[in-house]
C-alpha cells in the first residue's frame, strides 16, 4: 500500500479517535436528555420538528459543501491561495441573502408541514408542533457559516476544528437540561443549539482567517462560484430526496403511538456514533483525497484508494453491526435506562436500533461510492439514485411498520441504503472501468468465519453475565479482538495494516 494511502488511514486513525472522544461526551448528553425527558408525546414533537429542520438543512449544507470541497481544492491547486480565498467569500455573500428568503416560504408553510409530519395530531397537537418549527427553522442561518467553515477546514486538510462541534453540543446541552429543565422544560434543547451554533460558528470564523483573507469580492471576478451552484443543484435534490426518508421514518413512527417518535430519535443517536465516528469521517478525508487525484488525473490511484477503502470499511463495521444488534437491549439500557426513560422506553428503543445496525455496513461503502462519483464532478447520478432509495424506504416502511413496529421502520432505512450503494457501485464503472462489485463478494465471504464465532462469543457472555456494562464490555473488547485476529489470519491486507499502525502508535 503507498505512503499516501498510509497517511490517510493514519488521519482517519486520529480523528475518529477525538471524535470518538467527543461521542462519548454525546452520550452522557443523551443519557441526561433522555432521564430529564424519556419518551413522550412532547419529546415526540420536539424530535419530529428538530429532525426535519436538521435534516433539509443538512441536505442543503451537505449539497454546497460537497460541490465546494471539490471545486475549492481544484482552486486551490490550479490558482493559488487569493483565488480560493475570493471563492469562499463569494458563496458566503451569495448564500446568507439567500436564507431569509427560505425561512420566509417555511414559516408560511408551517401548517402543511405539521401536518405532513405528523398527520395523525388533533389540532392542538398540531399547534404545539408547529411551535417548535418556527423556534427550529432559523438554525438553518447558523448552518450557512457552519458549512463553509467545515469545508473550508476539511479542504485545507484541518480536520481537527471542523470535528468539535459536537463538543459544543453536548457540553451546552448538558448545562441546560440541568438549569433550565424546571423552568424552560422541552425548550431548554433548543436554548442549547442555539448556543453550540453560535460558539461553533465563531471558532470557525477564527479559525479561518488562517486560510481566507475575510473581504468583499464581486460575483464576476469568482469565475467558479456557478459552477459550485451547477453541481450543488442535483447534489442538493439527491440529498434532499434521501434525508427525506427520516422525515418519513418519523411521520410513520408518530403514527405507532406515543413515545415511538422519540424513541427512534434517541436509536439515531447511538447510529450516529458510528456514522459519525467511523463512516464520516472516512468519506470526508477520502473525498479531499479523492478530488486531489480527480484533478491530477490520477484515476489509478482514485481507484486503489477506493477498493482499498471499501474493502476496510466492509471489514471494521461487520463486527460492530453484529455486537449492536445483538447487544441492542445492553447498549440502550447503559446509555438512557435512567429516570423517566423506562423499560418499555428500552424496547422500542432496542428494536429501532436494530434496524438501523442492519446498514451500517451499507452506510459506509454507500458514500464512500457517492464521493467517488462527486469527485468527478457527477452529481446527476447520486441524485437518481436519492429517488430511488426514497422510493424503496417510503414502500418498505409503510410495509414492515405494520409486521414489525418501530424496527420495521429502521430496517426499510437500512433496506433503501443497501439498493443506493449498489446503484452508485455500478455507475461508477463510467469513470473507473476496473471497478467491480464483485470484487467485493471475496472480502464478504472471509467475514462469515468472524461472525459466526463472534454471536456464539456473545451468547457465551450473556448466559455467564446479567449485567448490561460487563455483557456489552465483554462482547465488544473480546469480540473486536478475536474478530480482528480472524481476519488477520486470512492476510486481508487493510486488517493488517491498521494493526501495524495500533502497534506503532502504542510503542510511539
Amino acid at each position: 500500500m503507498s505512503k499516501k494511502n498510509r497517511g490517510i488511514l493514519a488521519t482517519t486513525a486520529v480523528v475518529a479517535a477525538m471524535t470518538l472522544g467527543f461521542k462519548l461526551l454525546g452520550f452522557v448528553k443523551q443519557a441526561v436528555v433522555a432521564y430529564y425527558f424519556g419518551t413522550t408525546f412532547e419529546t415526540d414533537i420536539y424530535n419530529l420538528a428538530y429532525t426535519f429542520v436538521g435534516t433539509l438543512t443538512s441536505a442543503f449544507v451537505r449539497a454546497i459543501s460537497i460541490s465546494m470541497v471539490s471545486i475549492y481544492t481544484h482552486t486551490l491547486v490550479q490558482k493559488g491561495k487569493e483565488a480560493a480565498s475570493k471563492l469562499i467569500c463569494a458563496c458566503v455573500e451569495f448564500m446568507l441573502p439567500i436564507a431569509p428568503v427560505i425561512l420566509l416560504f417555511t414559516y408560511m408553510f408551517t401548517p402543511l408541514i405539521a401536518k405532513m409530519l405528523a398527520p395523525s395530531y388533533t389540532p392542538d397537537e398540531s399547534m404545539l408542533l408547529q411551535h417548535y418549527l418556527r423556534i427550529c427553522y432559523p438554525f438553518f442561518v447558523f448552518s450557512i457559516i457552519t458549512m463553509v467553515g467545515t469545508s473550508l477546514m476539511d479542504s485545507n486538510k484541518d480536520f481537527i476544528i471542523s470535528r468539535t462541534e459536537s463538543f459544543f453540543t453536548s457540553t451546552l446541552t448538558i448545562l441546560c437540561c440541568v438549569l433550565l429543565y424546571s423552568t424552560q422544560a422541552v425548550t431548554s434543547l433548543v436554548i442549547a443549539q442555539y448556543l453550540s451554533y453560535i460558539l461553533f460558528s465563531a471558532l470557525l470564523i477564527i479559525r479561518g482567517r488562517r486560510y481566507v483573507n475575510y473581504s468583499f469580492v464581486r460575483f464576476k471576478d469568482v469565475p467558479e462560484l456557478p459552477t459550485i451552484l451547477t453541481a450543488a443543484l442535483p447534489v442538493f435534490i439527491g440529498n434532499s430526496v434521501a434525508q427525506i426518508n427520516k422525515i418519513v421514518d418519523g411521520s410513520i413512527s408518530s403514527g405507532l403511538g406515543a413515545g415511538n417518535a422519540s424513541a427512534l430519535s434517541y436509536a439515531v443517536v447511538l447510529e450516529d456514533l458510528v456514522v459519525n465516528v467511523i463512516v464520516n469521517n472516512v468519506v470526508d478525508i477520502l473525498y479531499v483525497n479523492f478530488s486531489n487525484f480527480a484533478a491530477e488525473g490520477n484515476i489509478e490511484q482514485l481507484s486503489k484508494t477506493m477498493k482499498s477503502a471499501v474493502r476496510a470499511m466492509i471489514c471494521i463495521m461487520t463486527p460492530i453491526t453484529v455486537i449492536t444488534c445483538f447487544c441492542a437491549k445492553e447498549i440502550v439500557s447503559i446509555v438512557f435506562l435512567r429516570g423517566e426513560f423506562n423499560q418499555n422506553s428500552l424496547m422500542m428503543t432496542s428494536a429501532a436500533l436494530i434496524g438501523y445496525a442492519i446498514g451500517f455496513i451499507s452506510s459506509g461503502v454507500r458514500d464512500i461510492a457517492s464521493r467517488g462519483l462527486y469527485a468527478f464532478k457527477d452529481t446527476k447520478r447520486p441524485m437518481i439514485t436519492g429517488f430511488f432509495a426514497v422510493a424503496t424506504n417510503v414502500l418498505f416502511s409503510v410495509i414492515l411498520s405494520r409486521y414489525m413496529g418501530i424496527m420495521g421502520v429502521a430496517f426499510a432505512s437500512s433496506i433503501s441504503l443497501t439498493i443506493n450503494f449498489i446503484i452508485n457501485s455500478l455507475m461508477l464503472r463510467k469513470y473507473i472501468p476496473d471497478y467491480s462489485l464483485l470484487e467485493l463478494v471475496p472480502i464478504l465471504l472471509k467475514q462469515i468465519p468472524g461472525c459466526l464465532v463472534l454471536v456464539l462469543l456473545i451468547f457465551g457472555i450473556k448466559s455467564l453475565l446479567s449485567n448490561s456494562i460487563l455483557i456489552f464490555g465483554f462482547s465488544a473488547l473480546l469480540g473486536l479482538i478475536l474478530y480482528s485476529l480472524i481476519l488477520s489470519l486470512m492476510r486481508i491486507e487493510e486488517i493488517n495494516l491498521i494493526k501495524e499502525k495500533l502497534i506503532a502508535k502504542i510503542r510511539h
